[in-house]
């Protein structure tokens, strides 16, 4: 089972999914592994470094979604809201069998 964690904000909900693919393309953005980018994550990320990972986590449900588009979805969620999914998220991504699922926050 793929993880995911799911924002409700009105009535949408934006879902972020870290599968495979996603990974793969955080990795070829950021030049780095994916344990080097998680432990970045873990320490000072800027605004954006955070769009960008937003972004590719929600490309699964919006394919041709912009970092335009990405930076309105962070201002209608909130920085913070948006910074702790992607934090959720990664969890999910990396946690044990029984993490993994679907996780939802409200805002």
């Amino acid at each position: 089972m793929i993880a995911q964690y799911d924002i409700q904000v009105g009535e949408k909900t934006y879902t972020l999914k870290f599968n495979n693919r996603a990974l793969r393309m955080l990795e070829q953005e950021f030049g780095m592994s994916i344990m080097k980018l998680g432990e970045k994550m873990q320490g000072d990320v800027g605004i954006n470094e955070l769009t960008r990972i937003f972004r590719i986590g929600l490309l699964h449900q919006i394919p041709d979604l912009t970092i335009e588009q990405t930076d309105e979805i962070i201002d209608e969620i909130g920085i913070m809201k948006a910074s702790e999914a992607v934090a959720k998220a990664f969890e999910l991504a990396f946690g044990t069998n029984e993490d993994k699922g679907t996780k939802k926050q409200k805002n």
